[in-house]
């Protein structure tokens, strides 16, 4: 029974590292995304691009320093990051699209 609950701690385990790198990954990615992209692209969807290059930065730092010992902080990176890629970057999709 011992062994079976160590592999179960274990798997547990590992499946959040596997989470942590893919949320961080994404973080990064984002982050370029951000970084490239016209400001006025922005500014039309009433955002700032400067607040959604410090949140995707600061929350991969934030999950690369202390995501491994505070899960908490991955799964607020988690939510930012989703955000993102669920609100914010269709958005500047659309924008970029309908301006060519």
């Amino acid at each position: 029974m011992t062994q079976f609950l160590n592999l179960a701690f274990y798997s547990v385990n590992l499946l959040q590292m596997v989470f942590l790198v893919l949320v961080v990954i994404g973080a990064i990615w984002g982050a370029i995304q951000v970084a490239m992209t016209r400001d006025d692209a922005f500014t039309v969807i009433d955002r700032s691009k400067q607040n959604w290059l410090l949140l995707l930065g600061g929350s991969a730092l934030a999950m690369l320093l202390i995501g491994l010992y505070v899960s908490m902080v991955w799964i607020i990176g988690a939510v930012i990051v989703g955000i993102y890629w669920q609100d914010i970057r269709p958005a500047i999709r659309d924008v970029l699209g309908n301006a060519q």
